[in-house]
């Protein structure tokens, strides 16, 4: 192109700024839940130091609003503006080991997806304010990234738990039209909604952020002056969980530590404690692998794409893995941070891992808690005996069971006797002990669950004589109950037969 006898020349390039009012929109997409996106908020506070955090849940139908206050460093206005732009920092950029963000989306993301009103003051250490506004209704009306310097009138009694602190930030959601429209604030009904909302929050928080909490020098959550109370999925401090050795697996230079857990059998827990070790999902959905980065829960348990389904069997498998945050593509952490992937380099060992983890899991389940080893287990005697034909799973008896043997032994008729277990063995009532174990995972009660003592110790007897009658020493008889299912669950009436006999 030319202007008179001067050449200019036509730019290589056209400027596509996206439109706010359309490009805000599109950002309240992202797949947040209402726990997600407030685990987002406390990230943020966590990353800042603060020590309290408190989330407060105001009720007022449509016009409710949520806050989060901390106690962290707070923000400079200039710090506060470039915070609360979308894109705030680059997920390629270094960042320091204990930052919990990534995409500089976080705070922005999460408060679109649930309210169309987010207003954010901060105080310093020298006690200077800072007050910044996104209002989406505003932006759709301008068109313009037009970021507020003050709230509204509203949002000012949410503020007031901050005014008591030194520093410190406070995040306001108002118009939370996701949760709210058009509830009425006179609406019982509507209100515990609201509430159950709260306490699905406070299970949430409880269950990302417990290694975050742990310790006096932990930070300390409260939500609705409520402290929350950490959940620990791997029941560290039960003497009956299994926890094996760590692993750590090098990515890059960097380490992922992985330690798997084998939680106890239901009935090696008080009823308080199994239900609350279920977690907000329950047993079967808690299973898998726990994805951690920088001590901060992504995956509350999941195989993994390892193909493998969460079966009643395993579910007293979990298993911790530690990522760093230098790791983040590499495992494809998403901007809710509640998706992560094993790198293709890991995947065989996790596999390996996980395997192995399933195994013990599912022996602890099916045999009531006992720990075994691999040599134990092959010289345990079981009662039933499972069998795999036709890509069919069958249940024999043992017919070398001392207790069965010696009664085969003392029928006079034992074709008749064969008939009659053999009976047995085809009637065993698969699909309703399926049926009752898949809806009622716990109802189903193990070896003498109900018996009093004297009536296991009468078959404990009778199983001890059968051994003596068969050549063993009385020694060597109690030693071999030891190894008899369901005697070995019962180690002090055990050691009572023991002494009876004189045999210690």
């Amino acid at each position: 192109m030319s202007r008179g006898n001067i050449l200019i020349e036509k730019p290589e390039f056209d400027i596509a700024a996206p439109h706010a009012a359309s490009l805000v929109e599109s950002l309240r997409a992202f797949s947040y839940e209402l726990p997600t996106a407030l685990a987002d908020l406390v990230d943020n506070s966590i990353t800042a130091g603060a020590k309290n955090i408190w989330l407060d849940f105001h009720w007022d139908g449509e016009n409710s609003v949520i806050a989060v206050t901390d106690d962290g460093v707070g923000m400079t206005e200039e710090q506060l503006v470039a915070a609360m732009r979308p894109g705030s920092q680059n997920p390629l950029k270094p960042r320091a080991p204990n930052d919990l963000g990534r995409f500089g989306l976080g705070l922005k993301t999460a408060s679109f997806s649930q309210c169309r009103r987010v207003t954010v003051r901060s105080i310093v250490r020298s006690g200077k304010s800072s007050t910044r506004c996104w209002n989406l209704d505003h932006i759709a009306r301008v068109n313009e990234w037009q970021l507020l310097r003050a709230g509204d009138a509203a949002a000012e009694p949410h503020f007031s738990r901050l005014a008591e602190l030194t520093r410190g930030t406070a995040v306001v959601w108002q118009n939370i039209d996701r949760l709210v429209a058009g509830q009425r604030t006179e609406s019982e009904r509507e209100q515990q909604l609201f509430l159950q909302r709260a306490d699905a929050v406070r299970r949430h928080l409880a269950m990302v952020f417990h290694q975050l909490m742990a310790g006096k020098q932990g930070v300390k959550l409260h939500l609705n002056e409520r402290p929350v109370e950490a959940w620990d999925p791997f029941l560290a401090d039960e003497a009956a969980t299994q926890i094996l050795p760590v692993t750590p697996l090098t990515l890059h230079g960097a380490i992922v530590e992985v330690q798997p857990f084998v939680l106890p059998h239901h009935s090696k827990l008080a009823k308080p404690k199994h239900e609350s070790a279920a977690g907000p999902r329950g047993w079967n959905a808690h299973q898998g692998f726990y994805v951690y980065r920088n001590r901060r829960l992504l995956v509350p348990g999941d195989w993994l794409g390892f193909g493998w389904a969460k079966e009643e069997h395993y579910k007293l498998a979990r298993i911790r893995v530690e990522v760093p945050n230098a790791l983040d593509h590499d495992w494809a952490i998403d901007v809710t941070k509640s998706r992560a992937l094993p790198p293709p380099a890991l995947r065989d060992d996790l596999r390996r891992i996980g395997e192995r983890t399933r195994s013990d899991a599912k022996r602890v389940y099916s045999h009531r808690g006992a720990k075994l080893t691999p040599k134990a287990d092959a010289d345990r005697v079981l009662l039933w005996e499972p069998t795999a034909k036709h890509d069919k799973m069958f249940y024999r008896l043992n017919r070398q069971h001392p207790l069965l043997k010696q009664s085969l032994d003392a029928t006079s008729n034992r074709s008749a006797f064969n008939a009659l277990l053999r009976l047995i063995e085809e009637t065993v009532p698969f699909p309703h002990i399926a049926i009752e174990n898949s809806e009622k995972p716990n109802s189903l009660p193990g070896p003498f669950e109900n018996a009093a003592e004297s009536q296991i110790r009468e078959v404990m007897e009778q199983a001890f004589n059968s051994l003596v009658a068969s050549g063993y020493g009385p020694k060597e008889a109690v030693n071999r109950l030891r190894t008899i299912w369901p005697f070995e669950l019962f180690p002090a009436l055990l050691q009572t037969l023991s002494e009876s006999h004189s045999y210690a």
